[in-house]
C-alpha cells in the first residue's frame, strides 16, 4: 500500500505500508533496496511503526510516504498516520544519506507532526504527499486535503479530497511548512 521509490547515492529504495497483526490491525512502513525498477534486492525491513499518540488516534497507521532531500545530505521521509476523521497530520523521519538506510536505527522519527489539519487555513487531513519544484526552483509539496471538517460516512470512501500545493522552505536542514 502507498509505495514510494527514492534514490540515495545511486541506490534505489522502495518503501511501503503493510498491515500486520491479528485483531487490531496496524499498518507499518517497510523498506527494501531495489535491484531494478520492478525487483527488490533485499528482504523487507521494518522501518517504523505507529509509536506516538497522534499516530494511534482511531487507527494505528503509518502510510503514504513521500521523499525529499535537503542540502545537509539528509534523506527525509514524510508519512501520514490515519485517524477516524481520516488523517491527523504528516510526520517526518530522516536519516543521514551516508548511513545504512536499511537499518532502522539510522532513522530518527519526529515526536510531533510537521503538518496538521488547520481549520483556520481551510483544510483538514493533509497527506499522501510528494515533492517537486516550481519554475523558479522553489520547493513545492503536492498533497491532498479536505476543505470540510465534518465527513459523512467512512472517510476512506469520501471523495472530497482535493489536490493542493504548498510552497515550503528550510531551516536548519528541516522543512518548514506554512499555510500562508
Amino acid at each position: 500500500l502507498d509505495a514510494t521509490v527514492f534514490e540515495v547515492n545511486n541506490v534505489w529504495y522502495y518503501i511501503w505500508a503493510e498491515k500486520v497483526g491479528v485483531g487490531k490491525q496496524i499498518s507499518n512502513l517497510y523498506i527494501a533496496r531495489m535491484k531494478n525498477g520492478y525487483t527488490l534486492d533485499t528482504v523487507q525491513v521494518l522501518l517504523t511503526t505507529p509509536d506516538y499518540d497522534w499516530e494511534r488516534y482511531g487507527f494505528w497507521v503509518n502510510e503514504g510516504t513521500g521523499s525529499v532531500k535537503n542540502e545537509m545530505a539528509r534523506c527525509l521521509l514524510h508519512f501520514q498516520p490515519v485517524i477516524r476523521e481520516y488523517i491527523i497530520g504528516v510526520g517526518l523521519f530522516d536519516a543521514d544519506e551516508s548511513s545504512d538506510l536499511l537499518d532502522p536505527r539510522s532513522w530518527e522519527k519526529d515526536r510531533y507532526p510537521v503538518l496538521c489539519s488547520d481549520e483556520a487555513a481551510g483544510f483538514t487531513g493533509p497527506g499522501h504527499n510528494s515533492f517537486t519544484v516550481d519554475e523558479n526552483g522553489d520547493d513545492i509539496m503536492v498533497y491532498h486535503a479536505r476543505t470540510e471538517t465534518e465527513i459523512v460516512g467512512n472517510p476512506l470512501y469520501n471523495p472530497n479530497r482535493h489536490a493542493m500545493l504548498m510552497r515550503f522552505g528550510w531551516k536548519d536542514g528541516r522543512p518548514v511548512f506554512s499555510y500562508n
